[in-house]
């Protein structure tokens, strides 16, 4: 039940992510966008840490790690900066569409690295989920140009790091706290893109709404949502939790209901259910979750 109340929760707050990303990177830049984003994330959670551990526990002498260094490149330095650069040349329903990549890149990842069976029922998943957001999402056309080709590269590029990052997470830190994890792979995506950002500061043109979006992506879309994404990952398995993608774009739709008078119709009705049903197809068909260890650390 509180496992189901959190994927649900995760799929929510990411549901408004790729609104946020719209707004936010043409403002202050592809880089910038998501150097702001880990380093809002990462002070969000630094106080979580105190708030929650105490400062004993949290101000101990640091200690270089080269594995969660790895980790926050590929699961935020990297894909957010692949993200912005994508929403440039895309619209947000576009993006929704290649973010559903994930299960699929993971199960690709699992069966080659750690020599798990690939299961064509994610193909098939992914498939239903491709066509449920399309029916979701308002697509409009998209310029057969080099733009949107390398735009769509930048989307499949930061699917595939997501999903590495994912088995990753599971192989490498399956005894260690959601919280350290997300605390430590934020810092060191923060300290990654801070050189590569410098550019952007003196070209960035925020407006209130852009500073509002890259808040919420960093509070909201960062800071909440990993934690509750790496504890999700401990418990489901790396397939499993990432499949939480396949109801992004359905929660987005909710909210631009809720928020902005949008109309919800039959065919966005349907299309759900097909998003909702891929995603209970790839909790059905992943690999078994391995046994965890019973320890963690802070």
């Amino acid at each position: 039940m509180i496992t189901g109340l959190a994927f649900v929760a995760l799929a929510a707050i990411w549901g408004s992510s790729f609104l946020f990303i719209r707004i936010a990177a043409p403002e202050f830049g592809a880089i910038l966008s998501a150097e702001l984003r880990v380093a809002i994330a990462w002070a969000c959670l630094w106080i979580v840490s105190i708030v929650t551990l105490g400062p004993s526990q949290c101000f101990q002498r640091p200690r270089f790690e080269p594995r969660l260094l790895v980790l926050g490149l590929i699961n935020s330095a990297i894909p957010f900066a692949l993200y912005g650069a994508a929403s440039f040349y895309l619209s947000a329903g576009y993006l929704a569409i290649l973010n559903a990549l994930v299960p699929l890149w993971g199960g690709l990842i699992a069966s080659v690295w750690l020599g798990q069976p690939f299961r064509w029922s994610l193909v098939m998943a992914v498939l239903i989920a491709a066509t449920g957001i399309t029916m979701l999402v308002n697509l409009g056309p998209a310029e057969a140009n080099m733009q949107t080709v390398l735009g769509g590269l930048a989307c499949a590029g930061a699917t595939f790091c997501y999903a590495l990052a994912a088995q990753c997470t599971r192989r490498w830190f399956a005894e260690v706290s959601p919280l350290r994890v997300a605390r430590s792979t934020l810092g060191y995506a923060t300290l990654a893109l801070l050189p590569f950002s410098i550019p952007d500061i003196a070209v960035a043109t925020p407006s209130a709404a852009g500073w509002f979006s890259i808040f919420m992506l960093g509070m909201l879309g960062s800071g909440l949502a990993y934690l509750l994404y790496f504890w999700l990952l401990r418990e489901l398995g790396a397939v499993r939790a990432s499949s939480v993608t396949f109801l992004i774009p359905g929660f987005g739709l909710i909210w631009g209901a809720i928020f902005l008078d949008e109309v919800i119709t039959l065919t966005v009705l349907a299309g759900l259910g097909l998003v909702i049903f891929s995603s209970l197809l790839v909790q059905r068909s992943a690999a078994p979750v391995m046994p965890k260890a019973n320890g963690s650390s802070p």
